[in-house]
């Protein structure tokens, strides 16, 4: 799963106007639905990134989360 990371305790709140879903989120919906977290990806991180501008017109690389999970 890969996803563009919005600001923490922005929940859900920013999926349609910044195209962003907080990682907690997905990982508590997925986790909730019998999938289970077993390694996480660092390559597309980008800390720097204030998360409050839409992706597709960030002015800077975007912060993205990369998550594996298996069902058990």
């Amino acid at each position: 799963m890969a996803d563009h990371a919005a600001a923490t305790g922005a929940g859900v709140g920013v999926a349609k106007s910044l195209h962003r879903i907080e990682e907690s989120v997905v990982r508590r919906e997925i986790e909730a639905a019998g999938f289970r977290l077993v390694e996480e990806a660092q390559f597309l991180r980008n800390r720097n990134d204030p998360r409050d501008e839409i992706v597709f017109r960030a002015k800077q690389p975007v912060d993205e989360f990369v998550l594996k999970f298996v069902k058990p």
